[in-house]
């Protein structure tokens, strides 16, 4: 004779695994995972088991590993990054960083994976666009999001990836990129070379201006890599300066791409610079401090304590300038009654993008223009032609036209 089957308190009859719980009326359901353990879910109505027992099913016949699934966002990333041993330590550091600031104290970085759904990746990446986070630092945050998650699919711990076109709805603040005016450019040298707060800079600035080598390669300059009977230089590094985990300090790294590795003619303003430099480290003892970087000691940009200097002391130094600038300039302008000629905000990247631009107005060739700046792709380069200032491209129609080469 059958045995009598269960039921529930209305009557209707359980199956194998079903429980309903006499304290609180709650349904649950016992089931064996693919490790062999025993788990159990619970819901507040049979139907609502029976969905979520539906779930366990299929999670179980695609061996999806459902209790892996109990891991946070951050859990996942730390088991993604211990994966990613070819990564260069600045590239993992730069990683680290971005998540502890913008992900792992989120609700989302909190949330357990498989309770993540593609609205949750879509909410957070509003929410990092509403607090005025730029384009570009959102879209760094999806591509340490979405392949994680993708590596949880792989691993048959979650069925598909949340994040999985949500790149498409990114929003934030564009940052577009911006050169110096001519005159802003000279405000810019004179103001510094003549102040005696900020003249210390001058070389440096003037020779990003006439290199448009980027912060790291400039600030990893050494005197070895620079040949001025020759008037030609060598960029076969960069310094970053970076916390590794230990604390911030430097590291001297290979350049990302090949084309970052050339050999760049010196123009006259860059191998004055690089005189003045030279100088200005002798009297002020700055040569005589030098400290050195993973065995190197022959930096070109030092300063008074002998190190080089970090990329964010270089753009703290040109925040103060325009601030100080400015201030003058907005003084002298009201006692003279006229409209102030503020200078923008600058950044070391602003200097190498100004440099670019310069030369492209010179009519330098998009190819040649791209060895020098050591863009990979020469789209980068190229979109530095559709930003060029309108009076020099009247000025260089203008020297087409009255040498008959045009109209």
């Amino acid at each position: 004779m059958a045995g009598k089957k269960r039921t529930d308190t209305k009557g209707r009859v359980l199956k194998d695994g079903e429980q309903q719980r006499s304290q609180d009326g709650r349904y649950m359901y016992r089931y064996t995972d693919l490790s062999g353990k025993k788990r159990t879910i619970y819901a507040l109505t049979l139907q609502e088991l029976r969905e979520k027992e539906k779930q366990v099913e299929r999670d179980l016949q695609d061996g999806i590993d459902s209790r892996k699934g109990d891991m946070t966002l951050n859990q996942l990333f730390q088991i993604y990054m211990e994966t990613k041993s070819n990564l260069r330590e600045s590239t993992r550091c730069f990683y680290m960083t971005a998540w502890r600031n913008n992900v792992e104290n989120s609700v989302l970085g909190t949330m357990r994976i498989s309770q993540i759904r593609q609205l949750h990746v879509k909410a957070f990446y509003s929410g990092l666009a509403r607090q005025g986070l730029a384009e570009n630092t959102i879209k760094s945050c999806h591509s340490m999001i979405f392949p994680a998650l993708e590596m949880a699919v792989d691993s048959d711990i979650i069925r598909k990836n949340p994040a999985k076109g949500c790149a498409r709805e990114i929003g934030g603040t564009k940052k577009i990129k911006t050169s110096l005016t001519i005159e802003e450019q000279k405000r810019l040298l004179d103001f510094t070379e003549n102040e005696d707060r900020y003249c210390v800079y001058y070389p440096l600035l003037l020779f990003a201006l006439s290199t448009g080598l980027r912060i790291g390669e400039l600030t990893g300059l050494r005197w070895s890599d620079i040949d001025l009977a020759k008037n030609i230089m060598h960029i076969r590094q960069q310094l970053v300066y970076l916390d590794f985990g230990d604390g911030y300090r430097f590291h001297i790294q290979d350049l990302k791409t090949e084309a970052g590795r050339r050999d760049i003619p010196l123009m006259k303003n860059a191998k004055k610079a690089l005189i003045m430099q030279k100088k200005l480290n002798l009297m002020l003892g700055r040569t005589a401090k030098q400290q050195k970087v993973e065995g190197i000691s022959d930096f070109v940009f030092i300063n008074s304590q002998g190190k080089p200097y970090p990329t964010g002391a270089v753009n703290r130094a040109l925040y103060d300038i325009v601030r100080t600038y400015n201030r003058r300039e907005e003084t002298q302008a009201k006692d003279k009654r006229r409209e102030p000629g503020r200078l923008p905000h600058i950044s070391a990247h602003t200097l190498r993008h100004t440099a670019c631009t310069r030369l492209a107005e010179a009519g330098l060739e998009p190819k040649v223009l791209q060895y020098i700046m050591g863009h990979s792709n020469i789209s980068l380069t190229l979109d530095i032609y559709t930003h060029l200032d309108f009076t020099q491209i009247q000025k260089k129609m203008d020297a087409l036209e009255k040498d008959d080469k045009i109209g």
